[in-house]
């Protein structure tokens, strides 16, 4: 009898084995390439000694305090080193340490909100974030998002949120007919200044952030805003006094070639949310970055910020987050990401040949592959068809795992795939993977003739 109590029960999946590097095997000896390191989690790879090293020398020391009495010395080192790494306006900040990106966005909506409760701002509370964005699913988080197929069965028990659209070039609102994507500036700014009218809109007296992925993630699969958009939403939440919060649970942290994926465009926000990739799968760890304007006002004024997990720091993923750090420092991996880009990119480019292969997106080893019925069109695939799964399975039976999305376009339709390969993947295992992805994007291919 199977007691476990899966995402879904319309398949079973095969049971892990064992992994290491960049690969999985099930308990009936088949290997699996980890393209999408899992939910774009196990950056570094599996079966690191460093890394396990550092867990097991910590559980020899002590598993767990809970924070309200005790602080780790490893906890400690890792928020230092987070703001060591952060942008310029962090010198000065702090890091609340969750279990994971939900938990991380939770805590930088409640954190935003204590901080003009400190300031004797209580208006505020309102946040406006982007459609076609995915940013946990804990109630708060999944409130913000703005994917319609995520939370149309819970909608009843969510917060009404606000939102304005998403930079997306491939399918863009000024209309552009082309099969290509738009590369305007103007629109890239237009699509910004949806912010401004939203705020307006609300009263800026209300609004008390705005809340996005510099690269979108698994709603909308990798896309990257025109050059001129962050830098204008950054201005305008500086004008009004919003904070500004940048989920990097899916991008940061070496994913994209930077640091975090905000750092492409320069902009400092006022918070910034960590998840997935901080511990790379060795241990459940998310973050929150508070740049010293928020820290200040908890800190100068009730002292208090009424917010907190049972797993707040624990000491082991924190030692195992800590260790991860060091290794993406040591290996020098966020260069290497930047490195590899141009020859992963022309890997993807080649599978521009499929006729449903209609956009190839992204930075870094990170990309989004969107699917369509007709590329002239940009026709998507009817949602009876689950398009991405289709390909998803497809790739699972030739042995690498990707990570499927649907329902973007317009809570219906559209499908698309991540590939995010670990960031120690050479270029003979990366021509591996695209070798199998061929051949599961062949056989799909195969049977749409059929």
């Amino acid at each position: 009898m199977n007691a476990f109590f899966p995402r879904t029960f319309l398949k079973d999946c095969p049971v892990v084995e064992s992994a290491a590097g960049v690969w999985l095997q099930d308990r009936d000896g088949k290997r699996y390439f980890d393209g999408s390191c899992g939910a774009i989690v196990t950056n570094l790879g599996h079966g690191n000694a460093c890394i396990n090293d550092a867990i097991l020398k910590q559980l020899n020391k002590v598993a767990y305090a809970h924070t309200s009495q005790f602080w780790s010395e490893p906890a400690l080192k890792l928020c230092e080193k987070l703001i060591e790494l952060a942008p310029a306006n962090f010198t000065g900040g702090r890091v609340f340490l969750t279990s994971g990106g939900s938990e991380s966005v939770e805590t930088a909506l409640k954190m935003a909100r204590g901080f003009f409760l400190e300031r004797g701002e209580s208006n505020r509370h309102q946040v406006i974030s982007r459609r076609h964005s995915y940013h946990g699913a804990t109630a708060g988080a999944l409130s913000v998002t703005g994917h319609p197929a995520r939370k149309r069965p819970y909608s009843p028990i969510l917060k009404e949120s606000n939102f304005i659209h998403s930079t997306y070039d491939y399918r863009c609102l000024c209309g552009d007919p082309s099969p290509t994507p738009c590369k305007k500036q103007s629109c890239a700014l237009a699509r910004a200044n949806e912010l401004e009218e939203a705020i307006l809109e609300l009263g800026p007296e209300n609004v008390m952030a705005f809340l996005a992925e510099p690269i979108s993630g698994a709603a909308l699969g990798a896309v990257v805003p025109g050059d001129a958009y962050w830098p204008r939403i950054k201005e305008i939440c500086t004008k009004y006094g919003v904070l500004l919060i940048a989920d990097e649970v899916m991008v940061g942290l070496g994913r994209t070639g930077k640091v975090f994926a905000i750092n492409h465009w320069h902009v400092e926000p006022d918070l910034i949310v960590l998840g997935k990739g901080l511990a790379a799968g060795y241990q459940p760890l998310g973050a929150v970055l508070a740049g010293p304007k928020v820290v200040d006002a908890f800190q100068k004024n009730s002292g208090i910020f009424e917010h907190g997990y049972t797993y707040s720091g624990h000491p082991v993923a924190a030692a195992a987050g800590l260790a991860c750090l060091e290794f993406l420092a040591r290996e020098n991996l966020v260069e290497r990401v930047a490195e590899m880009q141009t020859f992963f990119f022309s890997k993807l480019e080649e599978l521009r040949k499929y006729e449903f292969v209609g956009d190839i997106r992204g930075r870094g080893l990170f990309a989004g592959i969107e699917f369509v019925e007709d590329k002239q069109s940009k026709k998507p695939f009817d949602a009876v068809h689950k398009f991405s799964k289709k390909i998803s399975a497809a790739a699972t039976a030739n042995g690498v795992l990707i990570y499927p999305g649907s329902a973007f376009i317009d809570g219906v339709s559209g499908d698309h795939v991540l590939i995010a390969p670990p960031f120690i993947a050479t270029k003979a295992e990366l021509d591996e993977m695209f070798d199998r992805l061929d051949a599961a994007f062949s056989s799909v291919q195969t049977i749409q003739r059929s």
